[in-house]
């Protein structure tokens, strides 16, 4: 039967050059060494190194091989460290969802901390609308959410305001709005808004649309990408706008009732009354670190 500590003699050997060199990394002696690689190749009836020179070398048996050698030693460690994590108590699986509003530069840094802090975890990101989000937390398919708040989310979940985000109205330089000031509701009503729903077609309560002409998307991504393309105005993130602002692509609009920036609440959820794990508990408070920065600067 094949054994693993002898296939990570016979890599460490092949990536060091020598027995020598692998009985001293793995704190044995030579003759441990040279006996588990012989016994190994007694097993798998091959000869897996050279041993005419000084130096042993890979024979074309043990250059075909030790690819394969070294993804099963991979295998392997991920197994000890599920095994470790599983009998820690920490989550195997994780399934977080935002809204694409939400989804700041800053989070993807964040999950690769996750990803350093928590190697053997296996996560699903999700985007999602806010009016969507407490339905998926609420029946399990999503441990946390990140959404812009909802009255009747805060009746079902649990949650925990975090910080605010600010929206701003914005048009493509080129759109007829773009040459206007102080825009009032009624010089709007010609021209069409790209606004956020979900699958049920509620708009969020705090980000209602406010012209008579409308197109819907699911993301502020997509209604970004719109705009783009003069098809209409809309409030998005200021944060997916800033670049496009900066470079003169995109026009802010001068709305008469936004006498000063826009800022919309930002909540976390999660299921009530759920016994929570450590990937939740880092997640969580490192999402509430993120955005109360940003309603701070």
């Amino acid at each position: 039967m094949l054994s693993l500590e002898q296939i990570r003699m016979f890599v460490i050997a092949a990536e060091e050059g020598s027995f020598s060199a692998c009985a001293r990394k793995t704190g044995k002696v030579q003759s441990a060494v040279s006996h588990g690689i012989n016994t190994l190749e007694l097993d798998l009836n091959l000869e897996l190194f050279d041993r005419s020179s000084r130096n042993p070398r890979l024979t074309p048996a043990g250059e075909r091989l030790l690819r394969q050698a070294r993804a099963l030693l991979q295998q392997a460690d991920e197994l000890e460290k599920t095994a470790q994590a599983i009998d820690k108590e920490q989550e195997t699986r994780f399934t977080i969802a935002l809204d694409d509003g939400l989804l700041l530069p800053q989070v993807f840094t964040l999950l690769k901390q996750l990803e350093e802090r928590f190697p053997t975890l296996e996560l699903e990101l999700l985007t999602l609308p806010s009016t969507d989000m407490a339905a998926v937390v609420r029946s399990g398919e999503v441990q946390l959410g990140v959404m812009f708040s909802e009255v009747e989310a805060a009746k079902t979940t649990d949650f925990c305001f975090v910080g605010q985000l600010e929206m701003i109205a914005v048009c493509h330089a080129n759109y007829p709005l773009a040459t206007l000031e102080h825009i009032s509701i009624s010089t709007l009503l010609p021209y069409r808004q790209i606004a956020v729903r979900g699958k049920d077609k509620r708009e969020s309560s705090l980000l209602l649309s406010i012209a008579s002409k409308v197109w819907w998307c699911s993301g502020y991504s997509e209604a970004l990408s719109l705009v783009e393309r003069q098809l209409g105005w809309a409030y998005l993130p200021r944060f997916m706008a800033q670049h496009l602002l900066d470079n003169g692509q995109l026009h802010r609009m001068k709305l008469a009732i936004d006498h000063v920036t826009w800022s919309v609440p930002v909540d976390l959820i999660f299921s009530k009354g759920e016994p929570h794990g450590p990937v939740f508990s880092w997640l969580l408070e490192e999402l509430k670190k993120l955005y109360a920065s940003l309603t701070r600067d």
